[in-house]
């Protein structure tokens, strides 16, 4: 028999390598009447006769050459010369697979996938989805570490020779099924090193078949389906400019939950820049019969909207419920409710939630009081300031007052484009933020643009190819408030030639958010709850009259928000899940057709 694959040499492993070893002799002294080249190693250092035949001796080879995780990106000549290979072909998802003997690579044009991309056979053991053997059934999640895969050097593989891969029908779909070799049993480190009793090392009884699906290496050999299918939430938002979002006219809230009247869904309001979506279309009591579509019709829009634009509107949300806690037996304020469809409530030192109302010179906080508030972000001092904010008007008895938002990821895009210089000083300055007031100390520093980085999440795919385009941004920090003095021992701050372009590059910038161009202006009505990305919209609020006297000696209030803050993780996969939903109920229409 010719065999498919080289006999496969494996590199030493902290930890296992000793168990390993001890397994693969066992594994040599029960395995019979096959090729040597079809049999695999006897120990770590024996020489297979795969070694022999080839003009390079493989000891040449150093681990360094090994291809990292997404496909060998190694020098063409120092594969062994392929003794065979098979070439299978989907024509549902124009998939031609080419197996190798150390790597699988696909090819699909309809895809973007002009070249062969390789998936190495490590890559392709730990991304088996087989329950039980890889995944805990129930949990979905793995049992095994990447670690505990087996690292052949480069040009060896772990498939069995013998079993020839072929395409077959899974539950997952059209799949690849690969058969490992029996010897390269991945085995779960830690159970074996801290089990008590420890069990025996035991090599598998049959080897492991593993059914991937096509989609997923598709998913993996393109930039664009692995944004597609992760829902790449940086590359939904669209930055906007103030003439891009309309004014809508306010409504009358209820006064009352019990006042609540059930509406349909208004697509075109849910699907406009701003997104407007009544509170009584999201409100999980109502959802019953034909309204139980429109929830989730309603929910979705609303997290698509925050998603593209960072800001939306809820209306009619009651205003009668104005408690500071959320309540598990559902009789939580209006706000509470709200945000609760969406994602856990992130508290912090204001609580779960709190009030913005003007306290006057008493006040611990320049957002209570009744003056012009300037752009800013909330808590920009945490490591981790929350992602989505919750404003609920309760009470608006004013005059002015109005607020203002301004799209950070729009003006950083026109500093890109007319200042690029400034723009690099502000994404690798840091700026120092604090709060130091009643019993609290918290600071931390940010970098005005937060550039998404290879290893972030936020990191993905331009929209464009062209050198032009701004890179991806994760956030915007800025907060004059709360700014503490700069740091000056950063390489950046340490001449005052440094200095003095950061005080222009911030000024650039202060003075581009005050343009009439990028600010969209609102006057919250009584029952409207604004939402919005705190991470990337600027927020104000403009000064308004009221009598301080009055609220001295009793008086009612005459301006009060309600807020809280939800975590992007929270509503990031709310909205992954609607999007999965509504993927699936149209590939679902679609197949009936």
């Amino acid at each position: 028999m010719t065999s498919l694959f080289p006999s496969t040499r494996l590199l030493r492993s902290s930890g296992v390598a000793p168990l390993r070893a001890r397994l693969f002799e066992q594994s040599s002294k029960r395995t019979t009447g096959c090729s040597r080249a079809a049999c695999h190693t006897k120990s770590l250092s024996t020489t297979s006769s795969a070694k022999q035949q080839r003009s390079t001796p493989r000891s040449t080879i150093s681990p360094s050459t090994l291809p990292p995780s997404h496909g060998v990106q190694g020098d063409p000549a120092l594969r062994p010369p392929l003794a065979k290979h098979t070439t299978l072909y989907d024509s549902d998802l124009d998939a031609t697979i080419v197996i190798h003997p150390d790597t699988v690579s696909i090819v699909s044009p309809s895809n973007r996938i002009h070249r062969p991309f390789h998936f190495d056979h490590v890559w392709l053991r730990d991304a088996c989805t087989e329950q039980g053997a890889s995944l805990q059934l129930g949990s979905g999640q793995k049992v095994f570490h990447t670690s505990d895969v087996p690292i052949p050097q480069y040009g060896f593989g772990l498939l069995d020779a013998n079993v020839t891969p072929r395409l077959v029908d899974a539950p997952n779909g059209r799949s690849l099924e690969l058969t490992f070799e029996m010897s390269h049993g991945v085995l779960n480190a830690f159970s074996a090193t801290f089990a008590a009793p420890a069990p025996p090392p035991t090599l598998p009884s049959t080897p492991h078949v593993s059914r991937i699906p096509i989609a997923l290496l598709l998913d993996h050999a393109s930039p664009q389906r692995y944004a597609a299918s992760h829902f790449d939430i940086g590359a939904v938002a669209s930055s906007w400019e103030g003439a891009d979002l309309t004014a809508f006219p306010s409504s009358s809230p209820p006064l009352s939950a019990s006042e609540e009247k059930s509406s349909r869904f208004d697509r075109q309001a849910a699907t406009s820049r701003p997104a407007r979506v009544d509170w009584t279309t999201l409100n999980p009591h109502n959802a019953v019969n034909d309204f139980a579509v429109d929830q989730v019709n309603a929910h979705r829009a609303l997290a698509e909207a925050l998603m593209r634009d960072g800001l939306a509107f809820v209306t009619g949300l009651p205003i009668d419920t104005t408690g500071s806690q959320p309540r598990a037996d559902g009789d939580s304020c209006s706000l509470a409710r709200l945000a609760e469809t969406l994602g856990e409530i992130r508290h912090t030192f204001y609580g779960p939630l709190w009030d913005v109302r003007s306290l006057g010179s008493g006040s611990r906080n320049i957002a209570y009081t009744n003056v012009d508030l300037g752009f800013h972000m909330d808590l920009c001092y945490f490591q981790n300031p929350p992602r989505f904010q919750f404003l609920h008007m309760l009470k608006c008895k004013v005059r002015g007052g109005e607020s203002i938002f301004v799209d950070a990821y729009k003006v950083a895009e026109y500093m890109w484009q007319h200042h690029r210089e400034l723009w690099q000083v502000l994404a690798e300055v840091p700026v120092g933020f604090h709060y130091n007031n009643d019993g609290y100390h918290y600071r931390y520093t940010h970098p005005t643009f937060e550039v998404a980085g290879p290893t972030s999440g936020h990191w993905g795919p331009a929209d464009s190819s062209s050198d032009e385009r701004m890179p991806r941004l994760t956030a915007v920090n800025y907060s004059p408030p709360f700014q503490s003095p700069l740091p000056l021992t950063t390489p950046r701050m340490q001449s005052p030639a440094e200095r003095r372009k950061f005080y222009e590059a911030l000024k650039t910038f202060a003075d581009l958010t005050h343009d009439p161009k990028f600010k969209y202006e609102r006057m919250l009505g009584e029952g409207e709850c604004v939402i919005f990305d705190n991470r990337r919209v600027l927020h104000s609020r403009k000064g308004f009259e009221w009598d301080e006297k009055e609220e001295e000696e009793g008086g009612q209030v005459k301006r009060w928000l309600k807020g809280c803050y939800v975590d992007g993780d929270a509503i990031w996969s709310k909205y992954r899940v609607l999007v999965a939903q509504a993927r699936a109920s149209a590939g679902s229409a679609a197949s009936m057709q």
